[in-house]
């Protein structure tokens, strides 16, 4: 099981540069993805005392989420506004965009980032020998198994953004591990446990963008101080309406899927093989 810190030194550092030159949607997400990986492979053995850069990595993540969050809230109001409804809200909801793209930029010039990246520069590929890396992958799938099952049932128990959140985050930290599990007779329970999670994380995303894009949208009607009933008023509401209608739809569809337990029953089988081969 191995993680090269230094080729993810050198992917951000390219992506950063991509998007210096031309901004991307794309880039900036996978530039997020490279800092959840490198940050969930700087918790585990054996880098867990590497905390300090795992936590200044998450800063740095943070300054990015605005940015994604209004490019996909822009995303949003062109696939769900008819162009007339667009119009009055669509210059509105770029300068927004604008501003948080204008954060990510002054990231990348930080000496903050500068200093993360020269840090990863310096760490080596974290790696275990086979015997050692199925014991570890073993012990990491059961955390994260009983990590997920908790986060399952508080979330279906309290039915409340903050709990759903937690199982999105502990379903992203499950598919981690997956990603890192040795090769072997094991792969096709690894393999149906991976679309469960990605499933689920698809839906969960999907989900948790519609309570985030509600925000913005009465984040913006507060700054811009537009009447209600205007033209921007009027998208707006249209937009909050579609968005509460859709989000409540995508969450009956997670908790559909909880209750079938497919996603439990794969983790099992998958933490099953990875102990029997140990």
């Amino acid at each position: 099981m191995n993680f090269d810190l230094q080729q993810s030194a050198i992917r951000l550092r390219a992506l950063c540069s991509s998007l210096l030159a031309g901004y991307s949607e794309e880039d900036l997400h996978q530039l997020r993805v490279t800092l959840r990986r490198v940050r969930s492979a700087l918790r585990e053995p054996p880098a867990g005392n590497k905390g300090d850069l795992r936590r200044e990595l998450g800063t740095l993540a943070r300054a990015t989420n605005s940015a994604r969050d209004w490019d996909t809230l822009v995303a949003s109001a062109l696939n769900r506004l008819e162009p007339q409804e667009l119009r009055p809200l669509l210059p509105l909801l770029e300068e927004r965009r604008e501003a948080a793209r204008a954060q990510v930029y002054r990231m990348f010039q930080s000496p903050r980032w500068l200093a993360a990246l020269k840090a990863l520069d310096c760490e080596p590929t974290l790696t275990h020998s086979e015997t050692d890396s199925q014991a570890v992958a073993a012990g990491q799938l059961q955390t994260k198994l009983q990590n997920t099952a908790a986060a399952g049932r508080k979330a279906m128990a309290r039915d409340d953004h903050k709990s759903w959140h937690k199982l999105r985050i502990a379903i992203k930290e499950l598919r981690y591990t997956l990603d890192t599990l040795p090769q072997g007779p094991g792969e096709s329970a690894t393999a149906r446990l991976l679309d469960e999670c990605k499933s689920l994380q698809s839906l969960l995303g999907n989900w948790h963008d519609t309570v985030v894009h509600r925000h913005l949208l009465n984040e913006l009607a507060d700054l811009a101080s537009f009447d209600a009933t205007s033209p921007a008023g009027d998208a707006t509401s249209a937009l909050q309406h579609a968005l509460a209608a859709n989000g409540q739809r995508t969450l009956e569809h997670i908790k559909q899927e909880l209750r079938r337990g497919d996603l439990a029953l794969a983790t099992q089988a998958a933490v099953n093989m990875s102990i029997s081969q140990t």
